[in-house]
């Protein structure tokens, strides 16, 4: 027997020392939050009951009736039970905690959850109040030896009957929303339900010795170790959750089907007031917009994301209070924020969204921070629903990318460039349209930008390439008196390795001269400061590749960077062309345009001719050759093929 008291009092012990390690390490946890504050409650009661179970041990050995402990002795059994029958339910809030069940859900379906573990409690308690003898739970009696005996009442079963239904309820939880969790929370919570089972099979065949305590300590370590860690997921500046657990979060919560608002607070001054006022002083701006939003919404619901952005979740509870929220957020956030002698005034957009309706899962949180602000004539700006229609669109043209590099759903058309001086036409631009089966025609105002936030625009730019140049050699298109072909370059393309190393390979496959393929870019690209990208751009000189200079007149170029980069072709963008319509200063804009450019001896593409009107007026100001509808649309290759050999009188390709 004394043997048996050393086990159990060892195992007590080291239940009752790792259960205390686990509470105080989570005592030091964001306990706003479900999770953590459960698993404080678990750790609590895997902690009381060892020092109960000791004393029972102490008192079945050593305790005698003379003694007058018996009082005491079940005190300690009641104070064993209420903490025990804690332990179940506590674990299935941790398990639907987890899997985005119960967070944020109204009071009511808290107090439901709780009702059969308050009823185990309040029996526990009037346990005691019946007669020795009748106790229906359990009670402590004196042996003919005069020693203390503990004894299992009829209705003893309550007990076990309800930490059954909790358990079965989390693993009902566990198993209808696994999709919820991640590979660690579902690794680390079956770990627990393998541990307490195992507890659980051991005390059975063993019920003298108290395995049960020591194993379910073991498994809240695991929990600790494994999911009760906030590294990583924390904002050090704020103390607020950061990017990554606001992505978890959402995703969680997706899973789970949870019905919510999502409301993001951004600034577009966040670099301009960076520079302005240094890191320390804008750190201090950031940490009063975190303290002020954790006046309006608790804390565990607020993350801190990156570059002047903030978060909130709005859960059911709350739901009838989002326009309050908003309004709440408009009104202070067009106010100035002053840290010391410090006052910033930044511009803010704030985005509702509510899931499911405008966000459908956690691929497209990304597009809330997406799209035009605006022109902000007011210090803060609003977008709700009606303005995110722009990301269930954006979603659909993501999955039609993917379908039109998988099915081949992507199309080069080709738009004639035609030259005045010989009234022929002499060069085409290369097109990328999709054509979807699901959503139809795609322009690439719409796709091209995807694609360049989603990085598939790499695998395009070599598709396009290819493509074109498998055209112009099966089709002989030189026989055609067409020159050179245009193709785009997107500036998101520059960063790809040894991509004029490539493009080589590409145009040697076919055998094609580089100089017959004239690579586009924007002026937007021309015009950055970026040592590195136009370093990238020269580099396609280098391997003998022209440049063309798309969109001239929408950017910043300068005349300087215009002759260093050896340009083959100016495009003049259309808006120019319109606005010499409109009156004498675009006219006359557009004309020194073209007078500077003939001076300097680059060759100029007028873009977007529609009409005669427009033909001869930038004819009278020496345009050299013209790209738009007057002359065709851009079309598919065979059409190209017809149009050119007639417009050119070709009858047949040699």
């Amino acid at each position: 027997m004394f043997t048996q008291l050393n086990i159990n009092a060892g195992l007590a012990f080291g239940a009752f020392a790792i259960a205390l390690f686990c509470f105080a390490a989570s005592l030091k946890r964001n306990l706003s939050r479900i999770q953590h504050a459960t698993y404080l409650i678990i750790c609590l009661s895997c902690l009381v009951c060892p020092l109960t179970g000791i004393a029972e041990e102490l008192f079945l050995v050593f305790g005698k009736d003379g003694d007058g402990l018996l009082w005491l002795f079940m005190g300690s059994e009641v104070l064993f039970f209420v903490f025990h029958s804690f332990l179940a339910p506590s674990f299935g809030l941790y398990v639907l905690s987890l899997n985005g069940t119960l967070v944020g859900r109204r009071k009511r379906l808290w107090l439901i959850y709780w009702i059969p573990c308050m009823i185990v409690e309040l029996a526990n308690i009037a346990n005691i109040f019946f007669p020795r003898d009748a106790r229906p739970l359990y009670t402590v009696t004196v042996g003919e030896a005069g020693n203390y005996l503990y004894q299992r009442g009829d209705y003893m079963f309550i007990f076990y009957i309800v930490a059954a239904l909790y358990v079965l309820l989390s693993l009902f939880a566990f198993i209808r929303n696994i999709r919820a969790l991640n590979a660690r929370k579902i690794a680390s919570l079956i770990s627990f339900y393998v541990a307490t089972l195992a507890g659980v099979v051991i005390q059975f065949f063993w019920k003298d010795i108290k395995f049960e305590a020591f194993f379910e300590s073991v498994s809240i370590l695991g929990l600790l170790v494994l999911l009760e860690s906030d590294t990583g997921i924390i904002n050090n500046n704020t103390g607020l959750y950061n990017e990554m657990a606001f992505y978890n979060d959402n995703a969680t919560a997706m899973a789970a089907k949870r019905k919510y608002t999502i409301i993001t607070i951004q600034s577009p001054d966040y670099f301009q007031y960076l520079e302005m006022l240094g890191q320390t002083n804008y750190n201090g701006i950031e940490l009063l917009v975190a303290r002020y939003l954790t006046t309006i919404v608790k804390s565990q619901y607020v993350y801190h994301l990156s570059n002047g952005a903030y978060g909130i979740m709005v859960y059911d509870e709350r739901q009838n209070d989002v326009d309050m929220i908003v309004q709440m957020l408009e009104n202070r956030l067009a106010e100035p924020f002053g840290y010391g002698a410090i006052e910033a005034s930044p511009r803010w957009t704030i985005t509702v969204a509510k899931v499911p309706n405008d966000i459908e899962d956690a691929s497209q949180l990304h597009y809330l921070f997406a799209g035009k602000n605006g022109s902000f004539e007011k210090k803060v700006i609003i977008r709700d629903s009606l303005s995110l229609r722009f990301i269930k669109r954006r979603s659909k043209i993501e999955g039609a990318i993917a379908r039109g590099l998988r099915d081949h759903n992507f199309k080069v058309y080709y738009q004639p460039i035609w030259d005045a001086s010989r009234n022929k036409i002499v060069s085409a631009e290369a097109l990328l349209r999709l054509i979807d089966p699901e959503l139809g025609f795609i322009g690439p105002d719409e796709f091209i930008p995807v694609a360049e936030e989603n990085g598939t625009i790499i695998e395009l730019g070599h598709w396009v390439f290819e493509e074109t140049c498998r055209f112009a050699k099966n089709n002989e298109i030189k026989n055609l008196g067409i020159e050179w072909l245009e193709i785009n370059l997107s500036v998101y393309q520059l960063p790809e390795k040894d991509l004029p190393g490539r493009f080589l390979e590409i145009a040697h496959r076919y055998g094609l001269p580089p100089s017959f393929l004239n690579i586009e870019i924007t002026e937007t690209a021309d015009a950055s400061n970026d040592n590195e990208l136009l370093d990238r751009i020269q580099n396609l000189v280098k391997v003998g590749f022209p440049l063309s200079l798309d969109d001239y007149g929408t950017g910043y170029s300068n005349f300087t960077r215009l002759i260093k980069s050896r340009y083959r072709t100016i495009k003049i963008d259309r808006s120019l062309l319109l606005s010499a319509e409109q009156g004498p200063i675009g006219k006359s804009v557009l004309s020194s345009i073209y007078k500077t450019m003939n001076g300097l001896s680059f060759r100029t593409i007028q873009e977007g001719v529609e009409t005669e009107a427009q033909k001869n007026l930038i004819l009278s100001f020496g345009a050299q050759m013209i790209q738009g509808y007057f002359f065709s649309k851009p079309i598919p290759g065979d059409e190209f093929i017809e149009y050119v050999m007639k417009f050119n009188k070709i009858k047949f390709i040699a």
